[in-house]
């Protein structure tokens, strides 16, 4: 009578396909050394393609296994973008509600534009005078 095979857990199936991420070399002494599925995982991060700030899912296909110590290094620039995506936005939000104001924005605008137009005032010498010429 034939044996069953037990069920694979997803776990050792999941460190099967991660392992396959790493350097040959480190695979194979991790093979040699019996390193249990839980010590693979950990060598690795999730690193989100569409980043979560940006409303990026937690589903797989957003999501990709990167190294520990990669993943750290990218997720320090993915930081400063988010932080400054999120300053674009509140400065971009804060300038729409300004245009938005009715009356007071329409002031501020008009007041604008005649500086912009106005002539620049003289200082005030005397034009005819011109002691430089007269040598």
């Amino acid at each position: 009578m034939k044996r069953k095979r037990k069920h694979i857990p997803l776990a050792e199936q999941l460190a099967a396909a991660l392992s396959m991420l790493l350097p040959q070399a480190l695979r194979d002494e991790m093979r040699r050394e019996r390193a249990t599925a839980k010590d693979v995982r950990a060598l690795f991060q999730m690193d989100h393609v569409v980043l979560h700030a940006h409303g990026g899912s937690d589903k797989w296909h957003n999501l990709t296994p990167m190294v520990r110590a990669l993943h750290r290094e990218k997720s320090k620039g993915d930081t400063s973008i988010a932080a400054k995506s999120k300053r674009i936005a509140k400065k971009e939000a804060m300038h729409r509600a300004r245009m938005t104001e009715t009356e007071r924005g329409l002031n501020r605008v008009m007041r604008m534009v005649a500086a912009a137009t106005r002539k620049i005032e003289s200082r005030g010498f005397d034009k005819k005078h011109r002691p430089m010429r007269a040598r």
